[in-house]
């Protein structure tokens, strides 16, 4: 069995209404698709977001489908191996403008998934089964109380109460980020009020601070019982707002994390195990949000997760739920399964994937079924989506 070809498309649709983070809304709901299918007619489906969509999709048609075809699908890390040399170089910049780094990973993880569902699916395996985990449903957070002008913070906290109620959800992660300290802590406030004291709270600043601003927002929030504080510093070539650039962005995490009894939280942007090896050395992190979907697939995926459990260090993979759920089940160490409430951040999900997996009582399923779990809704992408090599 040999690999006969590489499809990819992408799909870009509008939200209703913004959802606001630290440094401005999300407006639309996108992914890049691939498809990847065998001599023998098995085919798998990757994932990939973080970077423009037309140039992840083309590092995969002109790159990654010349290169791959012909090749042995289940030699996951050597065709790994093989991506990564191809669009980037020793020093881990792209070979190719004008792609991007974040691009060439995307890239590199859409397929690198899709060969995982094949390896599966021949095995007539679940991906989680495949990794030696056991299909059990995986406590999850909403991930909601985005960040609205204008809008009062008892009615950010009831919305977001309203969306947890709706499938049983005992935690959420709320935004902050703008404002001063007080406002950070007038949000968790309003929001510990309506939870009560036995529900869970997350907070994600997306990057918003210096280290001694977010110290002081941190000390603000500590009073409020805080599962974690996520990604609060600039990451290096992101100063935010007018924040001045951190150098060293896993040490000065490692500085706050030291100055306050919150958790930390980060990763979704640390995009291989060398970094994420840093970040935990380094960061004092509690929980690592390593993002297959964005930096690289299972196969660096399952490298991070080594790591953690090595260091004592909880999983909590950021975004991407149907596809992270089934990899996250397979580690002992994982903590916790981001959901959205999908109708009103990707639209473009429950149509696409028939067979979604389902949440209910703060729990998000895992699929049984060889592979994914779930299908591609073909005419759906064909009708929506923009095809960039796709048989008709």
């Amino acid at each position: 069995m040999k690999i006969a070809d590489i499809e990819v498309a992408w799909i870009q649709l509008p939200l209703a209404e913004g959802r606001g983070l630290s440094g401005g809304p999300i407006t639309h709901s996108t992914d890049v698709l691939c498809r990847v299918t065998t001599t023998d007619g098995v085919e798998g489906i990757g994932e990939a977001r973080g970077a423009p969509l037309p140039m992840i999709s083309s590092a995969i048609d002109e790159v990654l489908r010349p290169l791959l075809q012909g090749q042995d699908p289940a030699a996951t890390q050597h065709l790994w191996t093989k991506m990564a040399q191809a669009l980037l170089d020793e020093e881990g910049k792209p070979r190719h403008a004008p792609w991007t780094r974040n691009a060439c990973l995307g890239a590199i993880a859409a397929v690198d998934l899709a060969l995982w569902e094949i390896k599966a699916k021949v095995a007539s395996l679940s991906v989680c089964r495949l990794l030696g985990g056991h299909p059990r449903p995986m406590r999850a957070y909403c991930s909601a109380g985005f960040l609205t002008d204008g809008q009062p913070v008892d009615q950010m906290a009831r919305e977001t109460l309203e969306e947890m109620k709706e499938r049983g959800f005992r935690a959420t992660k709320i935004r902050v980020g703008r404002g001063g300290p007080e406002v950070s802590a007038a949000r968790v406030q309003a929001m510990r009020e309506i939870l009560g004291a036995a529900g869970q709270i997350m907070v994600d600043a997306n990057q918003a601070w210096s280290t001694e601003e977010a110290i002081e927002h941190a000390k603000a929030m500590e009073p409020y019982d805080l599962t974690w504080l996520e990604e609060p510093l600039s990451s290096p070539g992101r100063p935010h707002r007018g924040t001045k650039e951190i150098r060293d962005w896993d040490a000065e995490t490692g500085r706050l994390a030291a100055s306050t009894r919150i958790p930390i939280a980060s990763g979704e942007n640390h995009v291989t195990l060398a970094e994420t090896r840093d970040l935990v050395d380094k960061g004092g992190v509690r929980y690592v949000q390593f993002d297959c979907i964005k930096n690289g697939g299972l196969t660096e995926f399952a490298k991070v997760a080594a790591y953690c459990e090595a260091t004592g260090v909880l999983l909590a993979p950021h975004h991407v739920p149907h596809f992270h759920v089934q990899i996250a089940a397979a580690f002992p160490q994982t903590a916790w399964i981001e959901v959205f409430d999908n109708f009103k951040q990707h639209v473009a999900w429950l149509d696409l994937f028939p067979g979604y997996p389902e949440t209910k009582d703060g729990h998000i399923e895992v699929l049984d079924r060889p592979g994914w779990g779930f299908e591609l809704n073909e005419p759906f992408l064909k009708e929506r989506g923009t095809l960039v090599h796709w048989r008709s």
